[in-house]
């Protein structure tokens, strides 16, 4: 499952499909406090690179019981 990112691809905090994940301010804040997806730092652009997030989003996959918390 891609979660509809392409795995060959890098983004932008910016773009589109990142917020659907968060939105740029909430991934700066993540970034800060080494949570979220792993990213790649050239000056001072930030990318994510399309298979990081994918394994991400798989890592905090929830799959539910059933049952109350």
């Amino acid at each position: 499952m891609n979660f509809g990112f392409d795995e060959s691809r890098l983004y932008r905090p910016a773009d589109p499909e990142m917020r659907t994940i968060a939105s740029p301010g909430v991934l700066s804040q993540w970034r800060h406090f080494a949570r979220g997806p792993s990213y790649i730092r050239v000056n001072s652009k930030i990318f994510y690179a399309g298979s990081d997030v994918i394994r991400w989003l798989q890592e905090h996959r929830v799959e539910p019981t059933g049952e109350a918390a």
